[in-house]
């Protein structure tokens, strides 16, 4: 098949002819500037740029607006159906069948993601969709926007707290605090009392890499304090060392229920009130329309704890 010839249109902006299709709506250069986002001077410039590329004055101006000309009345309906051809072909996208693709998706995550949620995203897909690839991406809440906006990742799973009005945010559910150890005085427990809680040994999980984290806080407000003997920056080494010794850590619910089940730790309520955070998925707007990147959305949050 002979290709279509397309000399005419290397020097024509496209853009134009979506001006023209609000001029022709509104009939009125103002009203039509609105409608597209351009400015008054901007709409003026394409009108005449419109001109220039019809031989013709397309539009009059009166006192109520602008009126069309004859050859603007022409030009109407073959525009319309040509700008709708164009976002046609633009916004469709083909189907995305996950038994068959062998995409690779690229996930940020922390650790904390990463114990709760990727061994059983994983083998989730390798059972609807065993030729999907996944590779995980370090982030947290302030690089998870800066790697979507680099394309360095599809999508970020975790606190998302922060995050640019081109970037879409899903709740996916709230995370609460607990205590979890693996002392013998707790063991049968079903409670901690805030004088035990202050007076034991603190493990603390601190991305900061520091000695204070937001119980410390909480407890200096009310003039407490307890003792951290045990500093560590991620989760990862945490159920090794609480299996080892009395220490106590107050940790995300998700992960002491992995800890509880897996390591045989014991799970405590807070002797005191602490907010929890929520673990967010956040994407860049321009995924909105990919079959395949929906189909991840959802299967993400199917898999969310209630």
């Amino acid at each position: 098949m002979q290709a279509v010839q397309h000399f005419q249109l290397a020097g024509v902006d496209l853009n134009l002819l979506v001006v023209f299709d609000a001029l022709m709506s509104e009939q009125h250069l103002t009203r039509a500037a609105e409608k597209i986002g351009l400015s008054q001077p901007a709409t003026s410039n394409a009108l005449a740029r419109l001109r220039k590329l019809f031989k013709d004055d397309l539009f009059i101006k009166t006192s109520r607006g602008i009126t069309p000309t004859p050859r603007a009345f022409d030009l109407t309906e073959p525009i319309r159906q040509a700008l709708e051809q164009i976002q046609f072909v633009v916004s469709s996208q083909p189907e995305f069948n996950p038994a068959t693709s062998d995409r690779t998706f690229r996930i940020g995550m922390d650790d904390y993601t990463e114990i709760v949620f990727l061994p059983k995203l994983f083998q989730t897909i390798e059972e609807l969709a065993p030729h999907i690839k996944i590779q995980i991406r370090s982030s947290n809440w302030q690089k998870a926007p800066k790697l979507l906006d680099a394309n360095e990742i599809d999508l970020a799973i975790g606190y998302c707290p922060q995050y640019q009005t081109w970037h879409q945010r899903q709740i996916l559910y709230e995370e609460r605090f607990v205590c979890v150890t693996n002392a013998k005085q707790f063991k049968k427990r079903k409670a901690i009392t805030l004088d035990e809680y202050i007076t034991a040994s603190h493990l603390l999980v601190s991305p900061k890499e520091d000695m204070v984290g937001m119980v410390d806080e909480i407890l200096q407000e009310h003039n407490l304090q307890r003792t951290v003997a045990l500093s560590v920056p991620n989760f990862l080494i945490v159920p090794f060392v609480l299996c080892n010794t009395d220490l106590i850590a107050t940790l995300p619910t998700q992960i002491v229920q992995t800890f509880v089940e897996v390591w045989k730790l014991h799970a405590l309520p807070l002797p005191f009130e602490m907010l929890g955070f929520s673990v967010d998925l956040l994407w860049h707007t321009k995924s909105d329309r990919d079959p395949a990147h929906r189909w991840l959305q959802n299967l993400i949050a199917q898999l969310c704890p209630e």
